[in-house]
């Protein structure tokens, strides 16, 4: 049994699925989120807020329940019923200072143009008659505590409301949204060198080119322009697999000419299109079509230019009642050798649903038979003795649709000997369906969870060590989602995949596509090539 070279270790990084925040509050918090980070974010910055505001509320309100108490109520007593009568108005109406170790005062009552002094009271009254005030005592009082308790619950009630509205605003959903600052980006990722998490390929993050491409003559997609080479080469290191449903409708003819105008109208679907919808049968992809021997070239030079190692998926559907015919196998084998192109090799797409496909059906046993025959003809010629033979390249595994897993289970009792690498495709969403709302729901991205599991349970059920590799991947089925797929929305998904990947031990994953469909990277804007913001 092979297995992939050149690997890379991936250390437990958190910061893409999962990942730690220190949330600078009060006190030390430390908030683990998952797929719906950002809001989740916001929620436990939000909590965190409730309780720093019931803390500084509950300080606050005891140091004023304390400084109530503290702050004295003055109490007088006077020698006559005239200064009693002015030492109520006063207290009620003025301003009081009060001497408490000398138990003297001074009052004063505001009024209009006049003000008269008595020099021998012990007190200043303000646009009064005078009245003399000798030696009157002032004692002080604590002020009720029933009286303080409500000045504090109606300072807490209104605090407690106003710092809420605005931390949840400027605390909790704002920085959710708009990220954090340096400083805080700095406590969100934390890089754990000492713990190995997993080992992936150095080639992890791969691409795909859909094979109808070349029936379409690749129109839009001009390989040798400089547009086309500079954005591949942002991709390096990787593998361009060279594949799809149409892939089994391709027939290699070294000297194939181009006949004609390419007329749009007769061109097979573009990655797949309705043949990706289960029910729909698929009359267009029943159309064999020719490939060069010079398109082979130009593809395999275009992967090359771009630091990339190419995959080329062979058509499983030229067969000899039940056994797979080679015969158009060693033709393009022949040539590539001849040529020195260094190719990785597949046979068929989606094999578990040729059915409403093509109207046809490959036992997974004898695709397995089928495989071997493949790897035995690859041995003869000394280049590809060593390349990788990976498959079988089956739909999404379903928890409802134990049929897909049992056709990978009947395959590999046959292949997994002569496997490189077991692949298998996953898709989130229909794409004629899909919405704004699928593309952020938390549900949406636990289906690569789910999945993953589901085939990992028969490589542990069958005691295989075989790599496991997401042959086709992207985030809708059917092309992508219109306007979603190609947009900076669809970036979650892609980024949260490729940390559940490599976190759950997926080695490569090649995303669905290079060029064309909605979940294109690369798309052609009126004649020039240009990077989708997904990208």
């Amino acid at each position: 049994m092979c297995k992939p070279v050149n690997e890379t270790k991936v250390y437990d990084v958190h910061g893409l699925r999962d990942y730690y925040v220190s949330c600078r509050c009060w006190q030390h918090c430390i908030c683990k989120t998952s797929a719906s980070a950002l809001l989740q974010l916001g929620g436990c910055r939000f909590f965190q807020n409730v309780v720093f505001s019931v803390v500084l509320v509950a300080v606050r309100a005891k140091h004023s329940f304390h400084y109530c108490q503290m702050r004295p109520q003055p109490k007088m007593t006077a020698s006559s019923a005239a200064e009693e009568a002015l030492c109520d108005e006063v207290l009620s109406n003025g301003d009081v200072d009060i001497d408490v170790n000398s138990s003297t005062m001074i009052l004063g009552v505001p009024v209009a143009n006049e003000e008269v002094h008595s020099e021998d009271a012990s007190m200043l009254v303000e646009g009064t008659t005078p009245v003399e005030l000798r030696h009157t005592n002032v004692t002080t009082v604590p002020k009720e505590p029933s009286t303080c308790w409500k000045t504090g619950a109606r300072y807490c009630i209104v605090t407690f409301c106003c710092l809420n509205v605005v931390m949840l605003v400027f605390g909790g959903l704002w920085p959710a949204l708009s990220q954090y600052s340096k400083d805080d980006h700095k406590r969100i990722v934390i890089i754990q060198t000492d713990h190995l998490v997993q080992v992936v390929n150095e080639r992890f993050l791969s691409v795909a080119l859909d094979s109808s491409q070349i029936h379409r003559r690749f129109k839009k997609f001009d390989m040798k322009s400089k547009a086309a080479r500079m954005l591949g080469t942002y991709l390096s290191p990787g593998y361009l697999r060279v594949g799809g449903t149409a892939a089994d409708r391709l027939i290699f003819v070294e000297n194939h000419v181009q006949d004609g105008k390419f007329d749009e109208s007769e061109a097979l679907p573009l990655d797949g299109g309705s043949c990706a919808y289960e029910g729909e049968m698929c009359t267009k992809q029943q159309r064999f079509f020719n490939m060069s021997g010079e398109t082979l070239t130009e593809l395999h030079n275009y992967a090359k230019m771009a630091g990339m190692d190419m995959i080329f998926d062979l058509n499983a559907l030229l067969r000899k009642g039940k056994d797979w015919d080679d015969t158009n196998a060693k033709e393009l084998l022949d040539y590539a050798s001849k040529q020195e192109l260094k190719l990785h090799w597949q046979l068929g797409n989606e094999p578990n649903a040729y059915r409403h496909k093509f109207d046809t059906f490959v036992e997974a046993s004898q695709l397995g038979e089928d495989f071997v025959n493949l790897r035995e003809l690859l041995n003869q010629y000394p280049r590809y003795s060593r390349s990788f033979l990976l498959g079988p390249d089956i739909t999404r595994p379903r928890p409802l649709k134990l049929a897909d897993l049992d056709y990978l289970r009947e395959f590999l009792r046959t292949a997994a000997p002569r496997l490189n690498a077991v692949t298998w495709h996953q898709y989130y969403l229909n794409g004629r369906e899909a919405t704004l709302q699928d593309f952020l729901n938390v549900e949406t991205y636990n289906v690569l969870y789910e999945q993953i599991g589901l085939v990992k349970n028969v490589m542990k059920s069958m005691a295989l060590g075989t790599p496991v590799w997401l042959g086709e991947t992207g985030t809708a089925f059917g092309g992508g989602a219109a306007e979603l797929s190609d947009r900076f929305v669809g970036s979650f998904l892609w980024l949260d995949k490729l940390g559940v990947a490599a976190s759950e031990g997926i080695k490569v994953v090649i995303r669905q596509s290079l060029f064309g469909g909605h979940y294109g990277l690369i798309r052609n804007d009126h004649g020039s090539l240009v990077p989708n913001p997904v990208s």
